[in-house]
């Protein structure tokens, strides 16, 4: 990304919202980081609504997901 800076687009999709990146990167401050050198000059767009990859399916949402207990 650095490379591309101020020199050439660049397209960045996520499905979580710039809250939820400090999880991801681990630590809030590189997350804010990131963040500030994305959103800089950049247009951002934000969709909402039901997801067309789980309309084709007949569904609204995604499943919660369950975990099972794998002790013996």
């Amino acid at each position: 990304m650095s490379s591309r800076y101020e020199h050439a687009s660049l397209i960045l999709t996520s499905n979580l919202p710039f809250s939820g990146w400090g999880g991801v990167f681990g630590d809030q401050a590189v997350a804010a980081a990131m963040i500030d050198r994305v959103v800089h000059h950049a247009d951002v767009l934000t969709l909402k609504g039901a997801s067309y990859r789980l309309r084709n399916r007949g569904i609204d949402t995604l499943p919660s997901i369950r975990t099972q207990d794998t002790a013996d």
